[in-house]
């Protein structure tokens, strides 16, 4: 089943959505509604679950206990009783789950960006940053799940990246995408920061602010980048005055991007 924007969205350029750890599609449809309805003028949001099964996170159990109740799915570990996973499947598995969601939507638009909340944001400039990689071998190389994204939307994404493929995976500055996250790693002299597009919005009273600042200020290059702060914690942004400021910052970036 697609989990994605309204039906008048059917033909708009399309943006793959990317939820946190322990969420879901559904879930992350539900936090991003604000956006979904701001955005729907310009984009067709869609959203994929992640491969492996996973516990609730506990943020969540407040608001969407019921639903995400046996539903709620990660993209990598981030818990020591996850279970692990070679580095390889790790990848195969994650580009699957992004092929799948991509392939059952009936969306007639151009696949055009990444969005993604938490270990969604951190997958989606890992993601952005793997195909800048292949860009730069020769054309003759697919973008990763089949399309080179023009643009990504990074809501509390933490460093380090994932790598996700041979290129990186050996690379102290990224994280293998089937084990748990690296700690307190120094990466002020990363040297291929990306140059694709990206908003980062970020909660200043966010407990991961740091890694989230970390992430944008090393690894993504100044001209490309584009930060919006608010004063929250580590949610999506739902009330009316912060989507609408995020949704004028993705507009900016599209634009930065020749989307729109």
């Amino acid at each position: 089943m697609t989990i994605a924007s309204g039906s008048e969205t059917i033909h708009k350029p399309r943006i793959l959505c990317l939820h946190g750890g322990g969420v879901s599609a559904k879930i992350f449809r539900l936090q991003a509604r604000r956006l979904i309805s701001t955005l729907a003028p310009y984009f067709r949001l869609v959203f994929a679950d992640g491969p492996y099964a996973s516990e609730m996170h506990a943020d969540l159990k407040p608001v969407y206990g019921q639903i995400g109740k046996g539903t709620c799915r990660r993209w990598s570990r981030w818990l020591p009783h996850h279970q692990a996973s070679d580095n390889e499947t790790a990848i195969t598995d994650i580009e699957h789950s992004l092929r799948m969601a991509m392939k059952t939507d009936p969306g007639t638009g151009e696949w055009v960006a990444l969005m993604g909340f938490s270990q969604g944001a951190k997958l989606a400039i890992s993601i952005l940053l793997e195909n800048q990689f292949r860009k730069q071998e020769g054309p003759h190389l697919e973008g990763f799940a089949g399309v080179y994204w023009k643009f990504g939307v990074i809501l509390a994404g933490r460093a380090l990246p994932y790598a996700l493929s041979q290129r990186t995976l050996d690379n102290p500055y990224f994280d293998p995408p089937g084990g748990l996250p690296s700690l307190n790693v120094d990466t002020v002299h990363f040297p291929d920061q990306l140059q694709t597009p990206t908003l980062h919005v970020h909660g200043l009273r966010d407990q991961g602010l740091k890694m989230h600042q970390q992430l944008l200020h090393h690894f993504t290059s100044r001209e490309s980048a584009l930060l919006i702060e608010w004063d929250e914690g580590h949610r999506v942004p739902i009330k009316s005055c912060d989507t609408n400021a995020v949704t004028s910052g993705i507009l900016t970036v599209a634009k930065a991007a020749n989307v729109l």
